[in-house]
């Protein structure tokens, strides 16, 4: 029986409840998804067609290091996009620099989603002369 439960990482968060009380759904679990069975108290893990108590005397759950850095880069980026709506909010150039950048976005996007079918519609061209 696992008595104790050390998480690894600062993004993830394990909740104690029962097989009655699921956080997520027990009929759509899928391979690899872990559960405190609160019922057992003991930790789980589903192979895929059912879920397998652990063995050992704890259990240790952490991110890899990729999910953990796109995540702090997230907070980081919106800490700096709040900051900069905070500002425009008594700097004008800050203000029409946010504008600027919110219409080169805007941009970017026409600009992608016509190149993406471009290149679709020639690959389909392509296909059609192919021998």
């Amino acid at each position: 029986m696992i008595n104790s439960f050390t998480h690894g990482s600062k993004y993830i968060t394990a909740y104690m409840g029962s097989t009655s009380d699921p956080y997520f759904s027990m009929t759509g679990a899928s391979a690899g998804m872990l559960r405190f069975n609160g019922d057992t108290r003991n930790f789980e893990v589903y192979d895929g067609t059912s879920w397998r108590m652990m063995s050992g005397s704890s259990a240790s759950v952490s991110m890899n290091p990729i999910a953990e850095s796109a995540i702090d880069w997230s907070l980081k980026k919106m800490q700096e996009e709040k900051e900069w709506e905070e500002l425009a909010k008594t700097n004008a150039s800050v203000k029409i620099a946010l504008d600027n950048l919110e219409q080169s976005k805007q941009q970017l996007r026409v600009t992608a989603t016509l190149a993406k079918e471009t290149a679709n519609d020639h690959g389909e061209v392509m296909e059609m002369q192919a021998p």
